[in-house]
């Protein structure tokens, strides 16, 4: 048992998990079967899946709440563990000695999983002993018995009897989540009698190791981070419905007899305050504030000039590939996870600059600074070594860490770049303030795809993507007025190609005096440490909401004057948008 449970709580999960599917489900059609009906999960969720984790500090931090010991919640429970010391030790604390298990190994996806994407989804990752994970390596998974995992005599792995039940349903996760990414016949070592592209070993395993409390909790923790579910925790006999086999336990029994198939009919609220904040030639910036819904808010639509244009996840986008000097009319509409919408936001006009115009108030859209990587130059290894450099360019001492830069990296033709491994790039003081900044990336070599987090001093501003197809990529609204830093750090083993980077200036506003209704909302420091904060641009007292990503209310401060602190209750880490009467921004919590 992972989770010693009285008597009367035994009833209790019983009843919250049992009857109808939850109106996060209220979507899906349940008369489907097989295919159609793994299809219509897919879509759910990778649809919810709006937040993704880093392979470190995102995970051990999930961690903490997500696989906490019920009986000791300081420590870890350890898949594959089963005994109370050594290698199969089954709880561990959180400060001791672990690492993360790809339960779906990263070698055996098509192509591998890496460390981000899925391979750092936090429904698949569970925390293990080293040794024995690294005992596991990328063996498939294999039947056997007793508390014990094991490497079987056919040279599988057995996770053992507490766990066997966890790893069907993840493996279902993964399938249905990434398709052919994670196929789970590569993964498995017995035969699929009941269904062409399934193992019969995990529809056994999903019934005789039925879901515990301690996966609902988990795939609890993981939706509030990541905003998508695993389906076979919630109800187990989805597996049966799309595979076949064994009768696993229904939990939604109505729904499957069609008295609970309810659908979700509220719509959310209206997004509010809609707003220009920033525009260029060929760019427009838009905010505004969060709707609310009963089931949660799933997704914004954007129109222009009446006709759908795009998606976005949060309050606020950036609307590009405009043209200079044109006029466009702008409103957004919210949907829930059942697809109900909201009716339309405030429509808002807003005229792009003519070509090299202006960025949005104080900012200027014209190039401020660049790098080429043309001055780079060993130290004292070749070329092709991994090193600290230092170079000079336009009066800008750029340091980068771990370090190559031959020829062998060049993203453009015979222009210079530098190819970076689990190190950094840093620039030394720049004045004139920083609006945006551009920057190519590319993967040279056989690397997984990833991310660079990019500071301002110091300061967590955005997220860099790189892939094996090169990039240009521009993270806007950094807004960042007076002298700055330019950081780009990343801890993977990734080499990251980089060239051509580039930034706008930024200037903050002469005067302070400033009408409140024009004044933009203001959060400071963000990201936020420490659960507080001071906000400008209010008028008068005022009161403050706190909205997490989904559009749910988590906080209400009443009496908030102009430049204030507010207190923050415990939040995890995650995206937030803090909203007044007609303002709305979006923070950071670290």
């Amino acid at each position: 048992m992972k989770l010693k449970l009285s008597f009367l709580a035994i009833i209790f999960a019983v009843i919250a998990f049992a009857q109808s599917a939850p109106s996060y489900y209220s979507g899906i059609n349940f008369n489907k079967t097989k295919n159609d009906l793994k299809a219509d999960l897919e879509t759910l969720i990778t649809y919810t899946h709006t937040q993704t984790l880093s392979y470190s500090a995102g995970l051990a931090s999930l961690f903490k709440t997500s696989d906490a010991d019920p009986d000791n919640p300081s420590n870890l429970l350890l898949i594959y563990g089963s005994q109370a010391s050594g290698t199969h030790q089954r709880s561990r604390p959180y400060s001791g000695t672990w690492n993360r298990e790809h339960v779906y190994a990263k070698s055996k996806g098509t192509p591998n999983l890496g460390t981000s994407g899925p391979g750092a989804d936090g429904h698949h990752l569970r925390p293990a002993d080293n040794t024995l994970n690294s005992t596991r390596g990328s063996l498939l998974f294999d039947d056997g018995s007793g508390a014990t995992a094991y490497k079987t005599s056919r040279g599988g792995w057995y996770p053992g009897d507490e766990w066997k039940g966890d790893v069907a349903r993840i493996l279902m996760y993964m399938y249905v989540r990434y398709n052919s990414r994670c196929l789970p016949l590569n993964i498995t070592m017995n035969p699929a009698t009941y269904s062409s592209d399934f193992p019969d070993i995990l529809l056994k395993w999903n019934i005789e190791d039925p879901v515990s409390n301690f996966e609902r909790t988990r795939n609890e923790e993981v939706f509030k981070i990541q905003h998508n579910r695993n389906p076979f925790i919630d109800n187990p006999y989805l597996a049966t419905v799309i595979w076949g086999g064994p009768t696993a336990q229904n939990t939604w029994p109505d729904t499957f007899s069609g008295a609970g198939n309810t659908t979700d009919t509220e719509a959310p609220t209206v997004p509010t305050n809609l707003l220009v904040t920033g525009k260029t030639s060929t760019s427009i910036v838009l905010s505004w504030g969060a709707s609310t819904d009963n089931t949660g808010v799933a997704s914004y639509d954007i129109y222009i000039d009446g006709v759908y244009y795009s998606t976005v996840y949060n309050p606020g986008a950036t609307i590009s590939g405009l043209t200079p000097s044109t006029t466009y009319n702008v409103y957004v509409v919210a949907k829930d996870y059942a697809g109900n919408k909201s009716t339309n936001s405030n429509a808002v006009s807003a005229t792009t600059d003519a070509s090299g115009g202006t960025g949005g108030t104080g900012s200027t859209a014209t190039t401020c600074g660049t790098e080429d990587f043309g001055n780079t130059s060993s130290n004292s290894s070749p070329d092709s070594s991994y090193e600290s450099r230092t170079w000079t360019n336009n009066n800008i001492i750029w340091t980068a860490s771990n370090t190559r830069i031959d020829t062998q990296i060049n993203i453009d033709a015979n222009n210079k770049a530098i190819c970076i491994k689990n190190g950094s790039l840093k620039s030394s003081t720049i004045s004139g303030g920083i609006g945006s900044l551009t920057v190519k990336t590319y993967l040279p070599f056989s690397d997984s795809a990833g991310n660079y987090t990019l500071k301002i001093n110091g300061v967590v501003v955005g997220q860099i993507p790189y892939s094996k197809t090169a990039s240009t990529q521009v993270i806007d609204n950094i807004n960042v007025a007076g002298d700055f830093t330019i950081e780009l750090v990343d801890t993977s083993s990734n080499r990251v190609a980089f060239d051509n980077v580039s930034w706008t200036c930024y200037s903050a506003m002469a005067t302070e005096d400033v009408a409140a209704k024009t004044e933009k909302l203001s959060v400071y420091p963000n990201p936020i440490k420490n659960n507080e904060f001071f906000i400008s641009g209010l008028k008068n007292k005022e009161t403050v909401q706190i909205y997490d990503a989904n559009g749910k209310l988590v906080q209400t401060i009443n009496n908030v004057g102009n430049k204030e602190k507010v207190n923050l209750k415990k939040l995890p880490k995650g995206v937030y948008f803090v909203k007044t009467a007609n303002k709305s921004t979006k923070i950071m919590v670290d």
